[in-house]
Parts: structure tokens; C-alpha cells; sequence
């Protein structure tokens, strides 16, 4: 194994666009891939993709999502040494595919067992490849950018594992994500009246409306340590037309999760009483997604991992961030698991780029906490 072998799997990953519900093709190619290793895989009703390879001791599970988070049908990456960029057209779809490409790649040579210990990522005739390991338990899921939608819906029946490695974050293997929020998914419509523009007094402008209702709300934060943002809106049907209707799709964040109920009804509430103050209406509809959560650093999972860091000369660095991932749903299902940097970095950016050495770390890491001693 070479970093060149992991080079080639992310680069046919990236050549694949897999923005959600779209991932049929990288579907494809991931089993195709398991098929050619002997690794057996199945797929619950949410189309998630689940795989297993046998070893002794606890099952860990290894996971990242298959979806990015924009359309990228024509990525062309650009080349400096280890480094490998989006050339500013598109996103590159390192997020998750740095992850995904790791995942694969250790699979296929776990189960062929090909592991070897090295820093270097090279093949060494000193190295010893290791005949023993903890069995590992795969999922990748779907639709993750669209809101945790695969990890959300998957079947973990399929699953024993009760620790886990999600691979879904900027930066290197020991950038450790231990704490993240909650997530309100808020939607709402204003309907006014619409009328000919000749006559605008007839009319009730729902833009109009809408303007209002969030014309003294903070923009980023809600308030302190709920974050708020109206990722899409649109309104009207014609130029000349009053505009009858304005439609907005927004999220909250926030550790707190009663903090972050509270301030999606304190906005719903609000923008239902000025909706009201121009004869207008308005329907919201909020939910709280996933549950947010701050991993106890005194579970074993971290004592072990600390091992790990400490023999390949790393420190753990952890972190907390207002960004979700599958973990929230991993742990409300009762496995502790913790995100890692995954070697990208400006993700969701046209300056997205990948670090084939520290993917080639994250490989090593994996290699030496599968170990059966």
C-alpha cells in the first residue's frame, strides 16, 4: 500500500458527483470496490451502505456519508506534491471523500491483511503486517449534508459496535470533535395578497412582511450560543405582481438544546405576530433535528486512543465546533464515537483542498488502534 494507491481511489471518488438524493453512482462504485476485496455489504431501506469485516474483541465502527454539499459534475483537481486542490471552479468533494477514500482503502487491506505499521505510509520489509485485529463495522451513509438524513433513517439493527471513528472533519487525524450542537431545521411561509402593481395599495406585499419580521433579528446568533441563518428564500411570482408569498428555509444551533427550542418559538412567534400586523399570515414549522452532545473525555475510548496518538508521536487535540454530523445521531443510538480530522481542509469552499499525508496518517492510526495486542 502507498499514498498513491489512496491518491487514485480519491481521485475516481471526486470524478463522481454525489449531491444528494443523487448518490447512486458513488453507491455503485463503493460496492463494486467491496466486491472486488471479498467484503461483504448491505444496504437498508434508506439506501444507507453498511459493511463488516470479521477480527476478535470489540467491533469498531468506521463511518463518513457519501453525499457533498453542492453539485460538482466536473471537479478538476490541481497537483502540489502531497496537496491536492480544488482549481477555484467547484468544490473538490474532499468532504467527506477524503474519509470515504480512507475507509475503503484500509478495508480492502484489512481484509486481506496487508496492514502494516508505518508513519512513512511505504511498505518496509521491517514492518510487521498485523495478523490480528478488532472486527470493524462500516456505514456510510446518504444525504448527510441534507441534515444527518441517512444517519438519521439508518437501520442499526445491522450494527454491534459500541465505539466508533467518524471521519467528517477538517484537518488531521488527532483533531478530535468532542463536544457539537443541536440543530432546529425552521421553515416558514408568509402569504399576503396579491395584486397588479398599477394598484399596490390593494395588495399585501409578503416581502414586505418578511422584511419586517426579521429586520431587527441578529444576523449569525440568535442570541448568545444559539446560532441563527437563513440559508434560502424566495418570494413572488412577477415583476409586476405584489408579491404574495415569501418563503424561507433557516436553521438554529446550539449546545443547549432547551436554549435552542426557546429561541426558534421566541422567532416563530415572532414572525407570526407581525405577519398579523399587515393582515397576512404566516406558517412555521421548527423541529430539533438531533440532539446536540459533549463526550465524557474519561470514557475508555479515549484513554485508547491516547495510546495510539502517543506512539505515533501525536497529542490529542480536541474540539468543539456548531457543526453537526452523524456522531449526534451515533450517540443518541448508544455509540460512543468520536469525528476526526480527516485530511481536508476549506470545506464547502472553491478553495477546498486535501493532504495525502495526513490521510496516509488517519490510515496508520486506524491501523494501530485495530490492533490486537
Amino acid at each position: 500500500m502507498t499514498k498513491e494507491s489512496l491518491k487514485q481511489t480519491f481521485l475516481e471518488l471526486v470524478a463522481i458527483n454525489s449531491h444528494h438524493p443523487d448518490e447512486a453512482e458513488i453507491a455503485k462504485y463503493i460496492c463494486a470496490f467491496f466486491d472486488r476485496s471479498g467484503i461483504q455489504w448491505k444496504k437498508d431501506s434508506f439506501e444507507n451502505i453498511f459493511a463488516s469485516i470479521p477480527g476478535e474483541g470489540e467491533p469498531v465502527l468506521l463511518s463518513t456519508h457519501i453525499d457533498i454539499p453542492e453539485p460538482a459534475p466536473h471537479v478538476n483537481p490541481v497537483f502540489e506534491g502531497d496537496i491536492i486542490r480544488s482549481d477555484g471552479t467547484s468544490i473538490l468533494g474532499a468532504d467527506p471523500k477524503t474519509g470515504l477514500a480512507v475507509i475503503l482503502e484500509f478495508a480492502r487491506d484489512l481484509k486481506l491483511v496487508k496492514l502494516v505499521s508505518s508513519p512513512n505510509f511505504e511498505q518496509n520489509s521491517d514492518l510487521t503486517p498485523i495478523s490480528a485485529h478488532a472486527p470493524v463495522e462500516i456505514l456510510l451513509t446518504r444525504g448527510e449534508e441534507k441534515g444527518l438524513l441517512g444517519a438519521l433513517n439508518a437501520d442499526y439493527s445491522l450494527l454491534k459496535s459500541k465505539i466508533g471513528f467518524c471521519l467528517d472533519e477538517d484537518g488531521p487525524v488527532n483533531q478530535v470533535t468532542v463536544k457539537a450542537p443541536g440543530y432546529v431545521r425552521f421553515d416558514a411561509s408568509f402569504t399576503g395578497k396579491v395584486v397588479h402593481t398599477r394598484e399596490p395599495e390593494k395588495g399585501i406585499n409578503a416581502l414586505q412582511v418578511f422584511c419586517h419580521a426579521v429586520r431587527d433579528l441578529p444576523w449569525g446568533y440568535a442570541c448568545d450560543g444559539v446560532t441563527w441563518n437563513i440559508g434560502q428564500f424566495q418570494s413572488g411570482t412577477a415583476r409586476n405582481s405584489v408579491p404574495r408569498y415569501a418563503e424561507v428555509h433557516a436553521e438554529l444551533r446550539g449546545f443547549d438544546t432547551e436554549k435552542l427550542r426557546r429561541e426558534a418559538q421566541r422567532i416563530a412567534e415572532r414572525f407570526c405576530k407581525t405577519a398579523e400586523q399587515f393582515g397576512a399570515t404566516c406558517d412555521v414549522q421548527h423541529n430539533v433535528m438531533f440532539e446536540g452532545y459533549d463526550i465524557d473525555r474519561n470514557h475508555p475510548l479515549f484513554a485508547r486512543m491516547n495510546v495510539v496518538y502517543e506512539k505515533m508521536g501525536l497529542t490529542q487535540q480536541y474540539h468543539e465546533t456548531y457543526g453537526g454530523s452523524d456522531v449526534n445521531v451515533f450517540i443518541a443510538k448508544g455509540i460512543t464515537a468520536v469525528t476526526l480530522g480527516s485530511g481536508y481542509y476549506n470545506a464547502h469552499e472553491y478553495t477546498e483542498y486535501a493532504d495525502l499525508a495526513d490521510m496516509a496518517q488517519i490510515y496508520t492510526f486506524l491501523t494501530e488502534f485495530l490492533r490486537v495486542q
